[in-house]
């Protein structure tokens, strides 16, 4: 029995009383590529319907595959709209396929959308919704990286401004229904 013990090969046998077998945790295929950064900061490109705005977020990664973020979103008004204010707060959480940062990622978003006069701020519309996307990211150096993504978001109105947001279209992220949205993200890690 102490032969079999030493050529390596372990047996429930060789083990003494009171000692516990360890093993070794699964590991992906990814596991010893370079280490991946936990922040990102990220500016993106939006579409939401037919309306163009700009994000600044935030991210965190979490684990080898999951990410929650920030974001504050704000959309160009219509022409002729201009007094009319609109602001989206986003937070998410991102799964990953590969790992943090680099490859096919689904999301899952809840944003809070504002609306509101600029020369008359109490005249405001709120609005709360959820959307999923499914976008793509590759890293362009070791700190950069770019990324698309595409979803659709759901708004519906929680408060309501008798005096703005009247005409479909007049207030751009307190608007109901599903809206589809594209991005275009550059995003820096730390």
């Amino acid at each position: 029995m102490a032969s079999r013990c030493l050529s390596g090969l372990v047996a429930l046998g060789c083990l003494a009383p009171g000692r516990a077998l360890a093993i070794d945790p699964i590991r992906d295929r990814w596991e010893f590529l370079d280490p991946r950064d936990g922040n990102q900061v990220f500016l993106d490109a939006m579409t939401l319907g037919d309306h163009a705005g700009v994000d600044i977020g935030y991210r965190r990664g979490l684990g080898r595959h999951l990410s929650l973020g920030a974001q504050l979103e704000y959309a160009y008004p219509n022409p002729g709209y201009g007094h009319l204010v609109g602001f989206g707060h986003t937070l998410e959480v991102v799964g990953w396929f590969k790992r943090p940062w680099t490859g096919v990622y689904f999301a899952a978003t809840f944003t809070v959308g504002h609306q509101f006069a600029v020369s008359l701020p109490m005249l405001s519309t709120v609005a709360l919704g959820g959307g999923l996307s499914m976008g793509w990211s590759w890293d362009l150096t070791r700190h950069v990286n770019v990324g698309f993504s595409g979803g659709l978001r759901r708004m519906g109105v929680v408060q309501r401004s008798t005096q703005i947001c009247t005409v479909p279209g007049q207030c751009i992220f307190t608007a109901d229904g599903f809206r589809p949205r594209f991005t275009l993200t550059f995003g820096y890690r730390f």
